[in-house]
């Protein structure tokens, strides 16, 4: 079959470029203005208690975390007149924004929902939970209506009534609302900054690999219309589902790297083809049926591996599934059609010259190099496996000390206007820093008895340990006492209204009561998550739902822990039965799976020492260290490194298994295997590096994690594990590499043609290895 597509390709090659061209642009066109429909959330899962305690706070309480919240800052005091005046006005004009639904002050108190109105109407209410301890910053939150788009049109809107004419107030702005716009603008500038640097440091290295300019250019090509081919399927997707704006970064970089890997796999078979002594056409057929059945494996272990992350209901990683499957097969399909179509329309640019041949080693020392250290390898398997796997584990070590959380402003770069007021709310006023919503669905306190239970239920609360203080309709309590607060008495108040502070008024709905409990520690501690259970153990009024940072975390922990057994074991029975298939053997899928492993042990072991713990920032950048890792980022990283690492061990195979198919003998098939792949896999990491490193000059901390750890991985699979660790197992497991008893043995015609690599295996085994 691939060899009549790369037939198919060859003879209409003018058409399937030009119509790739168009396709592109078509892509291209459908694709623009993606990253404004990108969602910055998708943390959370759904369905579980605490998205329902959010759904219910901010559909029927709307409270819980405003969507922007004003740090304003006075000179003196935000009690002086002229501080006063300034802030109510700035509530005022808050107030007459469009998508407005309400406004919470220091000096106003919450604006009730639908009837958001100039301030001068109402009452002064001085909460003192919104002023600071030396009482020069005053709190403002805004609520908006709707969300994802809706919600940052509200704020651009927005911005420039909070910010214009403060008086003597300055005013810095935050909140989840500001900072998804904010995350949004950075990472389109990461995405451009990606390219700028990436497309040049690739060509260059693609020039040098190649030799050739027509051949340099060709991979990027293939690049651009798997790139440009997934921002339109992104664009599909964003109309039926919700997409995060981190799957746009990931898709250009796995985009461009598989590009670059299929189009370098297939444009060197060509070249071995050709040097052997077939015609071009015929060279372009035999790479489609070998270098082509390569690149239909590899494709299909990543975009399977990608494929696993469906499995976990958070829309984060379904996103990054969504972005990485179509990415990786638009790359082998547009490899597939448009490397045969390149190839046979320009044989003599692509496929001849080489302007760097002055300086090269010749090949057959440069490929008999590779040779000779799979021999020196094979002579000591034993203490080379050893002392690899010991090195590995080695690098994995910090993995035990792996503290997770969730991603916060702070992935941002740490002088963003915006994180540095987040930074300010989170030390100046820590009875609001991301408090436990505790909500009881359908439980008012209207009734007879219900208020002193609600009261007595806020002080059993607000003396459990690890909490701060506790607010709610009946009022604010620390230690089991009330902290009172300066309210205006009530004109005339309604006829069972609720004893306390009107500014409290909106902890109690039709829907129910909710309470915010703010602990003594972050979000993500451990003395956080022990604050969550006790809280959803007390004794209560009702049953409780509990939201809040802390509890979403919990809950997004508990369904990726059991769905984790899942997905890894779908992902590892699909690739051991394609790599069943493809090499005809049951060992070597199972000792594929144990290498890629244990290289992604030594990746999370660095992926803790480096952005958990905040060692060598001077080598990959500078970010915020928060002490956390993010707990999706680790399900991600090795969905990505296991899918590229894989792509190298399929290509190793390839060849190995095609020499064994020769020869019959281990040891000259995997001498003969690493001589042929090792330059390739090498000078395909090389390429994907310089992807990657363009990557991790991301003002994103989450990216750069991203490519710091995926570039790592690579690098050990380069370095450690195909020329040492491969090797050495292959050699110790002897026969048994080729151990199938039920299948047939003989691989298709395709995979069985002369290798230049294989020409000089002269010796019998015992002679190579003595």
């Amino acid at each position: 079959m691939l060899t009549s597509l790369a037939r198919f390709a060859a003879r209409r090659s003018r058409a399937v470029l030009v119509l790739a061209a168009l396709a592109a642009v078509a892509c291209g066109l459908l694709g623009q203005g993606v990253a404004a429909r990108l969602a910055g959330g998708g943390w959370t899962a759904p369905g579980s208690p605490s998205a329902r305690a959010e759904a219910l706070l901010t559909g029927r309480f709307h409270a819980g975390a405003p969507d922007v919240v004003l740090l304003a800052r006075a000179p003196d005091s935000v009690d002086a007149p002229g501080a006063r005046a300034a802030g109510l006005a700035l509530v005022g004009r808050l107030c007459r924004e469009p998508g407005v639904t309400g406004v919470d002050s220091y000096w106003t108190g919450p604006v009730t929902y639908g009837t958001c109105r100039t301030p001068g109407a109402r009452s002064s209410v001085d909460d003192a939970a919104l002023r600071s301890a030396d009482a020069r910053t005053a709190l403002v939150a805004v609520r908006l209506e709707g969300g994802g788009r809706a919600a940052r049109a509200a704020v651009e809107r927005l911005l420039p009534a909070a910010t214009a004419s403060p008086g003597p107030l300055r005013v810095q702005v935050t909140g989840h609302a500001v900072l998804d716009r904010a995350l949004e603008r950075y990472s389109e500038r990461d995405l451009l900054r990606t390219e700028v640097l990436a497309v040049p440091a690739t060509l260059l290295l693609l020039l040098f690999v190649f030799g050739s300019p027509a051949a340099a250019c060709l991979p990027l090509a293939v690049g651009a219309v798997a790139v440009t081919g997934t921002l339109a399927v992104l664009r599909v997707l964003t109309a039926v589902t919700e997409v995060s704006t981190f799957a746009l970064n990931i898709t250009a970089a796995v985009g461009l790297a598989l590009a670059i890997d299929y189009s370098l796999y297939l444009v060197a078979r060509y070249r071995e083809e050709t040097a052997a002594g077939r015609a071009p056409e015929e060279a372009v057929q035999a790479a489609a049926g070998t270098a082509g059945r390569t690149v239909v494996v590899s494709a299909a272990a990543v975009a399977l591996g990608l494929l696993a992350l469906t499995l976990f209901p958070l829309h984060i990683l379904r996103s990054m599934a969504y972005a990485g499957v179509s990415v990786v097969l638009l790359a082998a399909a547009s490899a597939l059609l448009l490397v045969p179509a390149a190839l046979s329309r320009f044989p003599r640019a692509i496929g001849r010259g080489d302007l760097f041949a002055r300086w090269r080693r010749p090949p057959g020392r440069a490929r008999d190099g590779w040779r000779r250290l799979a021999l020196r390898v094979m002579r000591r398997p034993l203490l080379v496996t050893a002392v690899t796997t010991g090195a590995l584990l080695v690098l994995a070590l910090p993995f035990r000390q792996v503290s997770f959380g969730f991603s916060d402003d702070r992935v941002l770069p740490r002088d963003a206007p915006e994180v540095r007021a987040a930074q300010e709310l989170r030390d100046g006023f820590p009875q609001l820093r991301d408090p436990v919503e505790v909500v009881l669905p359908g439980w008012r306190p209207d009734r007879r008895g219900r208020v002193a239970e609600l009261d007595a239920y806020a002080r059993r609360l607000s003396v459990l340990p690890g909490v701060l203080a506790v607010r709610t309709a009946t009022g604010s309590y620390v230690r089991g006492q009330d902290v009172p607060l300066a309210c205006a008495a009530e004109a005339s108040p309604a006829p069972g209204a609720l004893p306390g502070c009107p500014a409290l008024r909106n902890f109690a709905s039709p829907a129910g009561t909710w309470l915010a409990v703010s602990g003594t520690a972050g979000p993500y501690a451990p003395e956080s998550a022990a604050l969550v259970d006790r809280l959803r153990a007390a004794r209560a009024p009702a049953p409780v739902l509990a939201g809040g940072p802390t509890a979403q975390f919990q809950d997004a922990r508990d369904v990726l822990a059991r769905r984790l057994p899942w997905a890894l074991g779908a992902m590892a029975a699909a690739t051991f039965l394609l790599l069943l298939v493809f090499t005809r053997s049951v060992f070597l899928p199972l000792k594929a799976l144990a290498v890629n492993l244990l290289s992604l042990t030594a990746t999370f072991g660095a992926m803790v020492f480096v952005f958990q713990q905040g060692h060598l920032k001077w080598l990959v950048g500078d970010f915020t260290a928060t002490g956390t890792i993010s707990v999706v980022v680790p399900v991600i990283t090795f969905c990505l490194a296991f899918g590229l690492s894989l792509d190298y061990e399929i290509l190793l195979l390839a060849r190995i298994r095609e020499a064994h198919a020769r020869t019959g003998d281990t040891v000259r098939a995997t001498a003969a295997g690493l001589q042929a792949a090792g330059p390739l896999f090498t000078a395909s990491a090389a390429l994907v590096l310089a992807v990657l490193l363009a990557l991790a000059t991301a003002e994103v901390a989450l990216v750069k994690l991203l490519a710091v750890t995926t570039a790592l991985s690579v690098v050990l699979d380069t370095v450690a594990i195909r020329p040492l660790l491969v090797p050495a197992v292959m050699r110790l497991a002897g026969r048994a590499n080729w151990w199938l008893p039920s299948l047939p043995r003989r691989l298709p015609r395709t995979a069985r043609p002369s290798s230049p690599g294989a020409r000089g295996l002269r010796a019998s085994p015992d002679e190579e290895l003595s």
